[in-house]
Order: structure tokens, then sequence, then C-alpha cells
């Protein structure tokens, strides 16, 4: 169960966003804001990760079927979550100073809404780990569960993070690993990849990490984002 205990952002219909927030060692208009979106299901075991020359946002996706999470959106057609989570991110950057240095690391339905988020708030950089980016159209029959809670049967762009991709820039840089064990990604990812080209939007997928364990995953994309983004 969510701990109450935890910081929380509320609408005007009394639904709490609830987060965890880590401001690094040092305060510095310089230092950048990490979000970390977990993955479905993982909404109880999302770590409370720390991390001294970032300030860490970790906010906690408790909607949806059975609380597992509504991909950072909402539920039937209410993208409550979405905005919430924009404007928690707001407030975080204006006060800490770091607007112009947000950086977005996810897994799963994490990699979808670190895509999502990282686009809406003009991110430097996303990191996503074998993303979702079509919904609905998933042929993942224990997916299907997920997203008919968080759609009505009206038709959606968020269904396609491609679509995303044709707004007016500035975009983040998209570091992708998407590696199975005979190629990269699938019909998804490719639909993905091609907007990005299409639309001149720089990405990258020569970046796999090397742990398995989830807070050492973390740190060492955050030394890959520290060297590879001005």
């Amino acid at each position: 169960m969510i701990n109450e205990n935890l910081l929380y952002i509320e609408d005007d219909n009394n639904r709490k966003l609830y987060y965890r927030f880590t401001p690094a060692a040092f305060i510095s208009n310089f230092v950048p804001l990490i979000v970390i979106l977990h993955d479905q299901g993982e909404a109880e075991i999302a770590p409370h990760f720390e991390y001294k020359m970032w300030n860490v946002l970790t906010p906690v996706d408790n909607f949806g079927y059975e609380k597992g999470g509504s991909c950072w959106l909402g539920e039937s057609g209410d993208f409550f979550v979405r905005d919430l989570l924009q404007e928690l991110i707001k407030m975080i950057s204006q006060e800490y100073e770091c607007e112009d240095h947000i950086y977005f690391y996810g897994k799963g339905m994490g990699g979808y809404g670190s895509i999502l988020h990282g686009v809406l708030c003009k991110a430097n950089a996303v990191y996503v780990n074998k993303p979702y980016m079509m919904l609905e159209e998933n042929n993942d029959k224990y997916m299907r569960r997920f997203y008919s809670s968080i759609f009505t049967k009206t038709a959606s762009k968020e269904n396609d993070l491609s679509t995303f991709l044709n707004l007016r820039g500035p975009f983040p840089i998209f570091y992708l690993c998407d590696k199975n064990d005979e190629d990269i990604g699938g019909d998804e990812t490719a639909s993905f990849l091609k907007a990005c080209q299409k639309n001149d939007i720089k990405f990258d997928l020569d970046f796999p990490i090397s742990s398995k364990n989830e807070e050492e995953a973390i740190k060492e994309v955050l030394n890959m984002l520290a060297r590879m983004t001005p």
C-alpha cells in the first residue's frame, strides 16, 4: 500500500500523485533534475533513489487497472496523471532553478511515460529501456487490461508516441535501449525512429546498460548523461 507519508500533489478533484524528491547535495542552478518513472505494477517497489550530483524525482503512478499504473496518463480518457506530473515537474524545476536541465529515465510503461513527458516539458534527454511506443495496438494480452482502463473508445493521439514528434521542438535526445537477442526493437520502435529521422530529432541506440540492479543501472545512465549531454 502506498505510504501516506509520501509527498503528493493534488488536483481539484482531490486526486493525489505521490512522489519522492531528493535534492542534490549542493544547491546550484546548474544541478540537473532526473525524473525516474517506474514500470507497470512497480509502484510499491519503485526505488527511493538518491544521487548527490542530481535532483531526483521519483513519482508513483498507482492508478489504472488494479492500481498497477496508467502509463503516466490517467483513467477513462481523463489524463489527470499527465497533468499532475507536468505541474509537479514545473514546480520543482522552478524552485530548484533547473528548468533548462531536465532528464528522464524509464523502462516499459515508465519508458512510455518518459518519452511523453520528456517531449511535453522539453527535456534535455530521455533514456528508456524497452519502452512501449504504441498502447492500444499492442498485442500483449496482459497489457491490454491496463490500456482498457486508460482510454475510452474515442481515438487518442496518446496511443502512439510518434504523433508527438510532429510538434515544434526543441525535443530531447532519445537514448533507447531496446535490444532483443537478435535485433533492436520492433515495429513500434521502428515507427518512432522513423518519425525522429523525418523531424531531424536526435537519438542514440548504442548505450545498453550493463547492470541488472535497478539502482546501479540508473547510476550508469546518469553518468552517461553527464558525459554525453551538453
